[in-house]
C-alpha cells in the first residue's frame, strides 16, 4: 500500500492521554519512547505510564546507554500528575504536537550512573547522581503500525484481546533532534527511534505471559521495519505481527524467524537474526546488540524494576539496542526482549 497520510485515517484522540480510568480493574495508560543517535554512541529507553492500582499517578523510567560501555544513567519516579500536564512523571515528559506527526520529549531531573555489569548481575543501588536534561522533537517517518489491524491481516496472527499488558497498542518510528546535557556538557542530538502507546489491564492474569519481542528500526534512506510476537507458557503464539516499510509502501509482514531472550544475559555482543516475509518478499535482518537494559520482571506490574534481581523466578525484560544490518544498509533499533521462564523457555509452536 502507497502511504501519502502516516495516519492511515486512524482519529487524532488516539493520541491524547486519557483523563479518567475506565473504572476496569488496573487499568493503564503507557508510552514508550527508544531513542538513537549513533554520533553521540547514545541510546535511551524512555517509558511513561500510570500506576496500575492508582490511573492518578504516573511513573517516568529512564535508562540511557553511554558510549563504549561507561555506564547507564537510570531514572525513576512517581507523582500525582494534573491532567493538563500528561502524560507525564516528575522529571520526564512526552507532548504531542500534531497527532501522527510530531511529538516532543523532555527529561529535567537528576539521574544515578551505575555500570552495565552492576545492572546484568543485580538489582540497581544509589550510587554516582548527575543532572541530565534533553529536550527532543520527534517528526514521524512511517505510518502508524497499529497492532490489532497488524494481527487480523493475512500475513499476522494471535490478537490484542488476548494480552494481558494492554488491549490497545500502535507505534510508530521517526526521527529525533534537539540537546541533550549530561554531566553539565550539552550536545546537539540527532538520531532516530520508536515509539508506542498502548492502553488497557496490565499486571492481571500475568501467569498466561512467557515472553516477547519487540524489534524495529529507521534507515537513513527511509525504510523500515517492525515486529511484535508474543507467547504464553506453553509456547503458543498470542500476538504475532510485522510491518516493513519500502519507498512509501507499507506492507504488513509474517515473522518467519524471530530472536528470543534465554538462558544468559548480556550488555553487548550478542548476534541476532531477524526474517520478515510481506508481500514485497522475503526480508532478512543481522543484528549486533550494542547496549542492554537490564528489568527484572515483576508479576504485578509486568517489571520495570531496574537491574537484574540474580535468579529472579518471574524472569527478565531486557530493552536493547542492535545494529541492524538490511540489504546492505545499517541502522540502530530497538531490540526489547522478554522472557518469565528465562533458564528454560517453551518451545515456540
Amino acid at each position: 500500500m502507497q502511504v501519502t497520510d502516516l495516519s492511515l485515517g486512524f482519529d487524532p484522540i488516539r493520541e491524547r492521554a486519557l483523563t479518567e480510568s475506565t473504572g476496569q480493574e488496573r487499568f493503564a495508560e503507557n508510552l514508550m519512547f527508544a531513542i538513537s543517535d549513533p554520533a553521540l554512541g547514545l541510546s535511551m529507553w524512555l517509558h511513561l505510564g500510570t500506576w496500575p492500582d492508582d490511573f492518578g499517578i504516573w511513573e517516568d523510567y529512564v535508562q540511557l546507554h553511554l558510549p563504549d560501555g561507561a555506564g547507564t544513567l537510570w531514572s525513576r519516579s512517581y507523582a500525582r500528575v494534573p491532567v493538563e500536564h500528561r502524560p507525564a512523571g516528575p522529571n520526564l515528559r512526552a507532548e504531542c504536537l500534531e497527532p501522527w506527526k510530531r511529538w516532543r520529549v523532555t527529561f529535567d531531573g537528576v539521574a544515578t550512573r551505575s555500570s552495565p555489569e552492576a545492572l546484568r548481575t543485580g538489582e540497581a543501588r544509589e550510587g554516582h547522581r548527575e543532572l541530565l536534561r534533553f529536550d527532543l522533537e520527534l517528526t514521524m517517518k512511517g505510518p502508524v503500525w497499529d497492532a490489532h489491524a497488524s494481527a487480523g491481516s493475512k500475513h499476522g496472527g494471535g490478537s490484542m484481546e488476548e494480552q494481558v499488558w494492554a488491549k490497545d497498542h500502535y507505534q510508530q518510528l521517526y526521527t529525533a533532534a534537539g540537546t541533550i546535557t549530561i554531566d553539565g556538557e550539552t550536545k546537539a542530538f540527532s538520531g532516530t527511534g520508536v515509539r508506542d502507546h498502548s492502553r488497557g489491564q496490565r499486571g492481571l492474569n500475568m501467569d498466561q505471559f512467557a515472553g516477547h519481542a519487540l524489534i524495529s528500526a529507521l534507515y537513513p534512506s527511509g525504510k523500515g521495519f517492525g515486529m511484535q510476537r508474543m507467547w504464553n507458557p506453553e509456547g503458543r503464539i498470542t500476538l504475532d505481527t510485522a510491518f516493513v516499510y519500502v519507498d512509501g509502501m507499507y506492507e504488513f509482514a509474517s515473522v518467519v524467524e524471530c530472536p528470543r531472550l534465554g538462558r544468559e544475559l548480556r550488555y553487548a555482543g550478542e548476534k541476532l537474526t531477524l526474517v520478515l516475509r510481506s508481500d514485497l518478499g522475503e526480508h532478512r535482518f543481522e543484528g549486533e546488540i550494542l547496549a542492554t537494559g537490564f528489568v527484572t520482571m515483576d508479576d504485578a506490574t509486568l517489571g520495570l524494576g531496574i537491574g537484574a534481581r540474580p535468579d529472579n523466578p518471574t524472569g527478565y525484560f531486557a530493552p536493547a539496542f542492535a545494529r541492524w544490518t538490511w540489504d546492505g544498509e545499517s541502522a540502530i533499533g530497538l531490540a526489547e526482549r522478554s522472557a518469565r521462564n528465562f533458564k528454560n523457555p517453551p518451545e515456540i509452536k
